[in-house]
């Protein structure tokens, strides 16, 4: 226990003196206030250092005593990573001997084994290549000295215009490969290749000299062997001195290259020759030559390698005063070219090249051997990315299978074993998952990524869209520890955004197709050796995914606003099964996922094995509490899915407000209503409704906010809608007791007694003819017959509304114009009876009726007796 205390505290201290001197040797710089001179570029996504040259090969020197070397490099972020390193043989012996200030190593970080670099270092500094699952960052010098340095990642570099021309070269290939193995692994064996690589003159002159140009040229082959050492178990050892690295226009046999028009011609020969005399046929397995000024490459052919009168014509050059940048050399040119040597096509789709095989990248396609960046309309990204997609893998590693050139060693690294992986069918219009497992008998950290094998055959110009017919319907994705992916991605089905057509540069680049086509997925796993100086294995499984016209799209039809969920609730979620529980898809059952995350990740489950009939009810659990939720219905034993498109707020059933109701049942849950008073029935409650009787009219400007009234009539004009006063006419009487409630009339009078008043009355005399047909009003109705029998019907004679007027008058008088009876102030009291109290006999008789007794209002009529 003691000695582990005191190891531990060494350790500890050689890890603090480390840094120290770390701190010594690398000093952080801000060019963007003050510029040296020797420094070429001014990025605001770089990271600027002053490296003290003579400290850090102390540390070199120190470090290489000792069996655990290590050494502190910046990271992109502008951080000290501490490496473990160890050094490698990027030179053969007999070069290495001749420039013994030229060291290369290879490393991983102490801390964290994902993190990988490879260096070079000369009397001209530091050269590095720094990767963390396939991501990379560089750091190299900014001036001759090796004093000012640079650090970045790769996206963002910036990038000349690049052609490569290798596809009008002839091919030791066969002209047609569409067809590729579904399964397939590299083998445990590390291949290293003897390289020679000449200069050009000006190539020469931009790097300082014959001795910092050869150095270069060190450090651009050490980061090839990154990136092909991780999934190829390829390196390649430079057999070449610098007596090829020519540094005068009348010495350089290769001065007026113009790549284009001339390479094919003989400027590929006169570099064959070159290195044949130079460093003889049987002494190199590959070939290249380095230019500055021109813009792109050429391999000369493709698949060569080890071919003896081919083998060394590639062709690599770059603009590298107008991007000061040299990744974009050693991986899009250099990488690129010498991946078609070895057997590699290009992996575009935007323009054909017949009989590739290999065009199973969208547009300009973002790996190695893609067109990255550089075809205007149909670029996916600005920079390939420092992978190798798994078709190129197949190409090159079927061409090597005729090879034997290389100096093969084991390398004790079993490739990944992937279990058998299963074909599916899908509706048309509807998002998918792929999912995938591997295993690896060694233990290392391994990375996944799908990509598809649907090479593009169609002709005509290129045209990305979900019913595209060939080719691939999604972009390949670097290699990482998620071993599945989302067709399109996650963001994009959350969003409701499932097809793209004509994407621009930065776009997604990923549809699910409308039309009914087989698709080809890859599964491509690659291992991560945990010893820094061991090279990766690659394999991987491809499976069919056939999209049927006759199912689809499978999408989710409840929740498609935002709703709220209270633990404990019972909530019912509705889709649309879209034939797809039907042959040719038959998924019987589902399964429901929950985001409490707005959709980044669906880690809960809700329900499983349910029936794909279209409804589920779920109780809402309570670890799903969020602000942020949706749901997703997902095929079990299948890859398709969709996602709701509403968020869901998830709480708890309380009862915010007070007012006795639990949330969930309360129609306002955040106000205090506790009489629940819904108006127009729209389940939220009045005291939160914004427009209580659903008239479309917000409360705020309704004069009768809770009784619709959608023409907002207000006959008196007094800011309360008629539907909803009390007094419609504004006259002082109630609407139940006014006689006439839509007309002013404050005197409420009635003429006829019929409970409608005059001012609305449309027969005012009660005489049974309407006003606007009657010459004048009767103010009293007068009889003209009655039975005075004492029967107690009609028995006396009738004046109706007489006892309105007190001075009225009334006359009888019978045919021979005698006065029979006469009356002032009569009140319908007359029984047919004279004055001596003897009936008038049975008859016609004359009845003259005054209102007020003058002539004026006097009315005359004859009235019948009869008993």
């Amino acid at each position: 226990m003691r000695y582990s205390n005191y190891n531990s505290i060494f350790w500890l201290f050689i890890l603090v003196v480390l840094q120290g001197s770390a701190q010594n040797y690398w000093r952080k710089a801000d060019f963007s206030t003050q510029r040296s001179a020797a420094v070429t570029t001014n990025n605001p996504n770089y990271q600027y250092f002053t490296l003290n040259k003579k400290a850090f090969a102390r540390a070199l020197e120190t470090d290489s005593r000792r069996s655990e070397a290590t050494v502190q490099i910046p990271n992109a972020n502008g951080t000290l990573i501490t490496y473990r390193i160890a050094p490698t043989q990027v030179l053969s012996e007999a070069v290495a001997r001749k420039y013994p200030s030229i060291k290369t190593f290879v490393g991983k970080s102490v801390t964290d084994p994902s993190k990988h670099i490879r260096f070079t270092w000369s009397d001209y500094g530091l050269d590095a290549i720094m990767e963390e699952e396939l991501s990379y960052s560089f750091i190299e010098a900014e001036d001759k000295e090796g004093v000012y340095y640079r650090v970045y990642r790769r996206k963002d570099v910036e990038k000349a215009f690049i052609d490569c021309k290798t596809l009008d070269v002839p091919t030791l290939l066969q002209e047609s490969k569409a067809a590729q193995r579904p399964s397939f692994q590299t083998k445990p064996m590390q291949r290293t290749f003897r390289i020679a690589i000449a200069c050009t003159h000006e190539y020469t002159d931009y790097f300082w000299g014959k001795a910092s140009a050869f150095a270069q040229i060190v450090s651009t082959l050490n980061r090839v062997n990154e990136v092909y050492g991780q999934q190829l178990s390829i390196v390649f050892q430079l057999v070449s001195d610098d007596s090829i690295v020519y540094e005068t226009k009348d010495t350089d046999p290769f001065t007026g290259i113009n790549y284009e028009k001339e390479w094919y011609e003989n400027k590929a020969l006169v570099l064959q020759q070159v290195l044949d005399n130079k460093i003889g046929n049987a002494n190199y397995d590959i070939g290249q030559l380095f230019h500055n000024a021109a813009e792109g490459g050429n391999a000369g052919c493709i698949g060569c390698v080890c071919t003896n009168d081919r083998k060394g014509q590639g062709f690599s050059s770059y603009p590298f005063a107008y991007v000061r940048n040299r990744s974009a050399f050693d991986i899009d040119v250099v990488a690129h070219e010498i991946g078609h040597q070895l057997g590699a096509r290009h992996t575009f789709s935007y323009r054909r090249e017949d009989g590739s095989g290999s065009q199973m990248e969208p547009g300009s396609g973002t790996t190695i051997m893609s067109y990255a960046g550089v075809t205007r309309y149909y670029d996916v990204q600005q920079n390939a990315d420092p992978y190798f997609h798994h078709r190129t893998i197949y190409d090159i590693t079927d061409n090597l299978q005729g090879k034997s050139c290389a100096t093969e060693n084991s390398t004790g690294n079993t490739p990944p074993d992937i279990p058998d992986l299963k074909s599916y069918t899908i509706p048309y219009g509807t998002a998918y998952l792929l999912e995938g497992t591997a295993t690896d008998a060694d233990g290392d950290a391994l990375l996944y990524t799908w990509e598809e094998s649907d090479n593009y055959t169609e002709t005509g110009n290129y045209y990305f869209s979900p019913t595209i017919r060939s080719g691939a319907t999604a972009r390949s994705m670097k290699p990482s520890a998620q071993s599945y992916r989302y067709i399109p991605r996650l963001e994009r089905i959350v969003a409701g955004t499932l097809t793209q057509q004509k994407p621009k540069k930065g776009d997604a680049w990923e549809t699910v197709l409308n039309i009914g086509r087989t698709l080809h997925w890859t599964f491509m796993v690659i291992d991560r050796p945990l010893a820094s100086n061991q090279t990766g294995n690659t394999a991987y499984k491809t499976i069919d995914v056939v999209v049927s016209a006759d199912a689809g799209p499978f999408k989710v039809s409840s929740h498609t606003e935002q709703s709220t969920w209270y633990v404990g609730q019972k909530v019912s979620l509705q889709w649309d099964v879209a034939n797809t529980d039907k042959a040719p898809v038959n998924a019987e059952k589902v399964k429901i996922l929950f985001s409490t995350d707005g959709g980044v990740t669906f880690s809960h489950t809700l329900a499983t094995g349910l029936p794909n009939n279209g409804k589920a009810e779920i109780s809402v659990p309570n670890a799903i509490k969020t602000q942020q939720g949706r749901f997703m219905v997902k095929a079990e034993e299948n890859l398709f899915l969709a996602v709701n498109a509403g968020n869901i707020t998830v709480k708890e059933d309380d009862d915010v407000d007070n007012d006795g109701i639990p949330s969930r049942m309360d129609n306002c849950p955040t106000v205090a209503n506790p009489d629940q008073a819904d108006a127009d029935n729209d389940g939220i409650g009045d005291a939160c409704d914004d427009d209580m009787d659903g008239d479309g009219i917000l409360n705020v400007l309704d004069n009768c906010p809770t009784v619709s009234n959608t023409t907002q009539q207000d006959t008196d004009n007094d800011g309360i809608g008629d539907a909803c006063d009390n007094d419609i006419d504004g006259d002082g009487f109630l609407n139940d007791q006014d006689n006439c409630p839509n007309v002013y009339n404050p005197d409420q009078a009635d003429l006829d007694d019929d409970g409608i008043g005059d001012a609305c009355d449309d027969d005012v005399d009660g005489d049974g003819i309407p006003n606007a047909q009657d010459p004048q009003v009767d103010y009293v109705l007068i009889s003209n017959a009655f039975t005075p029998n004492g029967d107690g019907v009609n028995d006396t004679y009738v004046i109706a509304r007489a006892e309105r007027y007190p001075n009225n008058t009334l006359y009888i008088f019978n045919t021979l114009g005698q006065l029979v009876y006469s009356a002032h102030g009569y009140k319908n009291q007359w029984d047919g009876k004279k004055s001596d109290g003897t009936l008038v006999p049975r008859g016609s008789y004359v009845a003259i009726f005054s209102i007020d007794g003058s002539e004026k209002n006097k009315k005359q009529l004859w009235i019948y007796i009869n008993y």
